[in-house]
Order: structure tokens, then sequence, then C-alpha cells
């Protein structure tokens, strides 16, 4: 209580307020570090490794960076070379990694909101969630701290963006086999694999069953990339002149901005933050394993993306998956298939997190196995008929970009942080989770301010009209429910590549 009438007499006076200071006050220390215990599990610290996670439920600081990195890029790999074509590298290449930076800092930001709600929960004796119990979400965080309303429009947000996710994953392996085998249709194609994902992946409990599944998704983007390199560099060879190679218009500029956003704007674990942390044994942690999941997604994104637009720019803006550029080989078919089996991976990892939402409104999250996972069915046949509807593979990723990822990604976790820890000196003093920039809260507050204004004028702003303008283009174009989008193309392709 002195401190808190020191800053309000002190502001009284004209003079500023101290509240800023927190983060080096030392009882703001203590207190944020009685909030944090209540927050990690009380392990042995010396065990919360790799071989805690196989021996205990994978729940280890490895287990979370396996599924990150898993999760974090997946099938939009294949749509970053013609992102790059749309704008150019000399803007292409410091987009990536603007970013990248902004998605590691509200990562910081959920993970501390994470911290935040857990902590008032388990004060009261109403914490619930964690490891095998009831998983919290997203939505349950917003609603908690910020109120009831903004908590429906996250919800409401997060089921649109995971779905689409979910949707290009289906897209992404008819789209693959279609490459592999043109005889059958990719609508067809749609159909066998809307079939085969609603039917086995659906059926995954939660991320403590994805371990496995994560090491064969990496191994799988860790050949493609290697492979697109190599493809790039020897195969086809590099082209003078590509690196000067510029978007065409602006609506071009903003599509692949958008792209880069789906790939790099935290599009994942921003979405289903929560329950990946709930299966940490120190969840406060998690904003320490995300950067670290990073260096991969650098290595399976950034190369092959500029080289291949350095050689073969016209292709590589003709074609929205990567495949329609490079030559028909047998390396070429082992990186289409290794690809579909993460997709089918980056499927469960995605649209799991709705299944959640799903179980939850029809009143089967707590029951028995063959009671809950069943009745996830009818988010699994949403997902399939949609893929079907709308088969555009760039305009898919490009809309989760501007739609999804502005809002869950950046404009979401800097409003509510600001909400939370902006308006009250209190609430900043007993933070959890204290800020890390130099500066504390000052820094730490604008930067917020500043991202939620950037991203909701230019990522949902005109990041949106982009997309939306070439979904039309599309729909006018090829129709809703295409027989084969792109087909003519991929079968000339094939034939001149191989």
């Amino acid at each position: 209580m002195g401190r808190r009438n020191n800053d309000e007499e002190a502001t009284a006076h004209g003079q500023p307020s101290s509240e800023f200071t927190v983060r080096e006050d030392s009882a703001s220390k203590a207190a944020g570090h009685v909030n944090l215990e209540l927050v990690d599990d009380k392990i042995d610290s010396s065990s919360n490794g790799v071989m805690k996670g196989w021996k205990s439920g994978a729940g280890s600081w490895f287990d979370a960076w396996l599924t990150s990195a898993a999760a974090q890029i997946g099938q939009v790999m294949l749509a970053l070379p013609n992102a790059m074509a749309n704008t150019g590298i000399r803007a292409g290449v410091p987009l990536l990694f603007v970013y990248s930076i902004f998605s590691m800092f509200t990562i910081h930001l959920l993970t501390a909101l994470y911290a935040e709600y857990k902590a008032r929960k388990v004060k009261t004796g109403k914490w619930e969630g964690g490891h095998d119990k009831k998983a919290t979400q997203y939505f349950d965080v917003i609603t908690d701290l910020v109120g009831y309303w903004p908590g429906r429009f996250v919800l409401l947000i997060t089921i649109i963006s995971l779905c689409s996710t979910g949707i290009a994953q289906v897209v992404a392996c008819s789209t693959g086999a279609y490459y592999l085998n043109t005889s059958i249709t990719k609508r067809t194609w749609t159909l066998i694999f809307g079939a085969a994902l609603s039917g086995t992946m659906t059926f995954i409990p939660t991320f403590r069953h994805f371990r496995i599944y994560n090491i064969i998704s990496l191994t799988g983007t860790a050949y493609s990339a290697v492979y697109l390199i190599v493809a790039a560099t020897s195969s086809i060879g590099l082209k003078k002149g590509a690196a000067s190679v510029g978007p065409h218009s602006l609506q071009s500029l903003f599509l692949g901005a958008n792209v880069f956003m789906n790939a790099f704007g935290g599009h994942t674990l921003s979405f289903q933050l929560a329950e990946v942390i709930d299966a940490m044994f120190q969840p406060s942690k998690y904003d320490t394993v995300y950067p670290f999941s990073y260096l991969y997604t650098y290595f399976v994104s950034t190369p092959h993306s500029i080289l291949i637009q350095l050689a073969n720019p016209t292709a590589n803006r003709e074609f929205g998956n990567v495949y329609g550029v490079v030559p028909v080989s047998a390396a070429r078919d082992v990186s289409i298939v290794l690809m579909i089996i993460h997709q089918f991976v980056a499927y469960a990892l995605y649209v799991t997190p709705v299944f959640f939402m799903w179980e939850k409104l029809v009143g089967t999250h707590q029951k028995p196995l063959w009671i809950r996972l069943p009745s996830r069915l009818p988010v699994s046949l949403f997902v399939w008929f949609i893929a079907l509807l709308l088969p555009f593979y760039n305009t898919i990723n490009a809309i989760m970009g501007s739609f999804g990822n502005s809002f869950t990604a950046f404009v979401f976790p800097a409003g509510a942080y600001l909400w939370v820890y902006g308006r009250s000196a209190e609430a900043r003093a007993n933070a959890p989770k204290q800020p890390f920039l130099p500066g504390g809260w000052a820094t730490q507050l604008t930067l917020c301010v500043f991202l939620f204004i950037w991203f909701l004028v230019f990522g949902v702003g005109f990041g949106m009209w982009a997309s939306i303008l070439n979904l039309v283009q599309n729909v006018n174009t090829y129709s809703a429910f295409a027989e084969c989008y792109q087909c003519a193309g991929i079968i000339k392709t094939n034939q001149l590549n191989g």
C-alpha cells in the first residue's frame, strides 16, 4: 500500500510515477517469484530434460521444443518461395526476420498472460488445467483476464484460423499427391485425404501423445529443405538479376507479406499456446523454448525460399507450390511423400484445439475417450468440406496470415497485455513474469502499443484487402469446388521438368 500511495502522490504533483520501475524493485520481484511458483510444477530441475519427458508423459522442455518446431512451419514452407516472388528478395528477407522477432516477443506476452491466469486460478483454488486434466485454451485466458466478450471474439477468430490451417493441410496433401499422379484429379485426391485425416488424426487425445509424430514430422521438413536447396543450386542454377526482381503490384506485395506472417507470425503455437504450456512441467519457461524452435524454422524456410527465387523467378511467381518449379526426380517424389506425412501430423496439431473447443461445447470434453474422440468428427467433416469448396492453396495461406495471424499472434496478445498490466501498477508489481527488455515496463508496454496498431492496420486492413481480392479472382477463374486448381500448369511443368 505504501508504494501505491507514493505513486499516486507523485502523479498528483505532476511528477512521473515510479510504476514503470517495478521490475527493478526487490519487493515486486519477490511477489512475482511467489506467483511463479504457483505456475510451475515442483520437480527436480535436473530431471526436466529429454529423459524426464520420455519417462513421465512428455512434458519436458525438449518435448515442448519438438511440438513448437513441428507445428511452427510445415506445408507453408512450400508456399514461401512463391511469397518471395510476390515481394521480391529485397523486401521479403527483412519481412521474414521482422515477423519472426515480433512473434518471439508476442509468445513472451502470451506466456506471461498464461502465467497470470494460472496464478490467479491456483490462488483461488479454481485451477483445473494441466497435464491430463481439463485443457486450458487461448480464449480461456483472454476471457478470464480481459472479459467475456473479448474472450468470445478471440474464440471465434481462433476457430476460423485453426480450421483454415487444417484446410491448408488437406489441400497441401492433395496438391502433393497430384504432382505424383496426375491421372487422379485434385478434387478426388482431396476426397481421399479428407477421409484419411478424419479417420486417423481425429483420434489422438492430447498434445502429450505427439512426440513420435513430431519427430517424424521434423524429418520430413528437414529433408525437403535440404532437397530444395540442392535443387535450386545444382539442378536449376542461379540466374543473373533475379535478386533485383520486385513485386509487380501492391496486392502482390501484401499477398507475399501475408504468407510470411502465416509462416513466421506464430501461426501455430500462439493459437494453441495454452494446451502446449499445460503439457509442460514448467510452463513459465515456454517463452525460452519458442525462440529455439526458430533456429529450425529459419533452416527449413529461408535458404530455399531465397535460392528458388534466384534460380527461377518467373516460374516461382506462377506456382503457389514450390514443386511446380523444381525438376521431376526421385528426390522430389521422396520430399512430396515426407511432406504429406508431415501434413498429417500438422493437421492434428492445428485442429486438436478446435476439437477441445467442440468437446466443451457438446459436453464431451471430460467424458471417456470412447465418447470424447468420436464426438470430434463433425469438426473434421467441416474442414474437409471447405477444402473441397475452396482448394486455392496460396490464397488460403494468405488469408490465414492476414486475418488469423494478425489477430491471434499480434493484435490480441499486445492488446490483452496492455489491458492487464498497462492500467495497474499493482498488477505490474505482482506479475509472475516480469519484463525482460531493457527499460522494463515502459519499453514493453510501448512496444505492445506499436504492434497493436501496426498489425491492425497493415496486417488485418491491407492484408485482408489483398487476400480477399485474390480469393475472388480465383473463384471467378476456377469456380468453387474446382475439379483441378492449376492442374494444367502442373501437367505442363511435369512434362517440361521430367
